[in-house]
């Protein structure tokens, strides 16, 4: 079985790709970072490093498909509905966010901050879920943004689960670049770090990714014990003290396990798996 995976994956390798297909998906990243402006042919050209009539032509057809609309009056690009429609069946398909929502609702109207439900992917963070704080000061973010995992309170939960060999490659390709003067950019301060937050199942973010903004995060697991999303409560910092992140932390680490409890996991029979792995190693 082993060797024919191993085949099956050198086949997958061997096969040409499609750069028009990674030009498009990466146009459509740029307008998706781009927000509710939109970006222009010139724009779009000079960041994928093409020619426009090249961009052009791409683009009119990501707007036949209706991944793409074009403003008639200025002629700005901008992400279509069809894009809202696939990223909503990719949400149903991870199925986090339908078990989570209600708890993240039940989270945000105890803590009274911004909750946000946040997976990996290719060594950044994504935000999948979002409650908005009631409180007349807000923080922005929205479903859909990437951000480091290094230096955010869910992306280092999301490390800290990671096998040391995979994270260390994604830290390899992601160095530990500094965001504020609170960013570990130290790899063996990090790995402590990742130790701690193994230790006592919460991340922090002490303005280490923006300044003036703290968190608290905790792993959410599935039913075979492995991490899958992490959730996290925002705050701005002047409202969270040190004992109020605390507060905020053991709020946290609740919702996250009752999340993993409705995805069948078990802490006792995970415990039992982990204390029978090491005992076959040992």
């Amino acid at each position: 079985m082993a060797v024919a995976r191993e085949r099956s994956r050198a086949a997958a390798d061997s096969v040409p790709r499609v750069q028009a297909v990674r030009n498009a998906l990466q146009l459509l990243a740029l307008l998706g970072q781009s927000g509710p402006r939109g970006m222009t042919l010139a724009e779009l050209a000079r960041a994928l490093a093409l020619p426009k009539s090249t961009v052009l032509r791409i683009a009119m057809t990501l707007v036949d498909e209706r991944a793409v609309q074009r403003e008639e009056e200025t002629g700005l690009f901008k992400l279509g509905i069809r894009v809202f429609e696939i990223g909503s069946l990719v949400l149903d398909a991870l199925e986090i966010p339908r078990h989570a929502r209600p708890l993240l609702e039940r989270l945000s109207q105890e803590t009274q901050e911004t909750v946000h439900l946040c997976v990996l992917d290719d060594g950044e963070v994504v935000y999948v879920d979002k409650i908005e704080s009631p409180q007349r000061l807000r923080l922005y973010s929205r479903v859909g943004k990437r951000a480091p995992a290094h230096c955010t309170g869910v992306g280092k939960v999301l490390l800290a689960y990671l096998p040391a060999d995979e994270r260390r490659r994604i830290l390899e390709r992601r160095p530990l670049r500094a965001y504020t003067a609170n960013t570990i950019t130290d790899y063996l301060r990090f790995e402590r770090e990742m130790d701690e937050v193994r230790r006592t199942g919460i991340a922090f973010d002490r303005e280490e990714h923006e300044e003036g903004v703290c968190c608290a995060a905790a792993p959410i697991f599935d039913h075979t014990g492995q991490v899958r999303a992490a959730v996290s409560v925002t705050a701005p910092a002047f409202r969270t003290p040190p004992e109020r992140l605390e507060e905020l932390a053991s709020a946290v680490r609740r919702t996250a396990m009752a999340i993993s409890e409705t995805m069948g996991y078990s802490a006792h029979l995970a415990a039992l798996r982990s204390w029978g792995g090491e005992t076959a190693r040992g």
